[in-house]
């Protein structure tokens, strides 16, 4: 029998559609499909099954129930792409969305979900496709403030993201002052190699 697994449950945010036009140009430049209803950026991996986890959604239910979650800026900055794929990855500063993933965390933990495959921390990054592609370091303005936490059971091999649950987050700690902007898409959908 085999013992590989057939569902990753984690908690992520999904990436703004309004960001989906310049998200699409920059697959289309590299020759990547891509399915950007499901992008997102994943916290953490909770579980990893060969069967549906018909229980998954209780425990990390039971593991958020009194959080007060607060939304916090992403700032994805970077376009990385080679023979492994193409991922747009945040740089500088993050304060807010590490803590957010530190307090996640502490409160998974509290209830003996303990995160896999996060031995190093978190490197947040969305993911733009798996296939080999030309190699690429793209400098891109893509800023937002998430509006809700996601638990997702992914259907692995199917591209198939199934929403278990949902938490709406407060509104940011530190909320945006106004010469704050948030980027407008800018990308012209040409690629210059790295």
């Amino acid at each position: 029998m085999d013992a590989s697994p057939n569902f990753r449950y984690f908690l992520g945010i999904r990436v703004d559609p309004r960001w989906f036009p310049q998200l699409q140009r920059i697959c289309d430049a590299l020759g990547l499909p891509s399915r950007l209803d499901l992008a997102h950026l994943t916290f953490c991996v909770v579980a990893e099954t060969a069967e549906r986890d018909r229980f998954v959604a209780r425990r990390v239910r039971r593991a958020l129930r009194d959080a007060e979650l607060h939304s916090f800026p992403v700032n994805l900055s970077r376009v990385r792409a080679g023979p492994r794929g193409a991922a747009a990855c945040t740089l500088g500063r993050q304060a807010e969305l590490q803590d957010f993933y530190r307090t996640l965390v502490r409160l998974l933990r509290a209830c003996g979900i303990e995160p896999l495959h996060r031995k190093s921390g978190l490197r947040p990054h969305v993911t733009l496709g798996h296939r080999a592609c030309l190699v690429l370091l793209l400098t891109i303005a893509i800023r937002w403030f998430p509006a809700e936490l996601l638990l997702i059971e992914s259907e692995i091999g199917r591209t198939k993201h199934n929403v278990l649950e949902r938490w709406p987050l407060l509104p940011p700690r530190q909320p945006p002052l106004p010469f704050d902007d948030v980027c407008a898409p800018h990308f012209d959908g040409r690629c210059r190699s790295a």
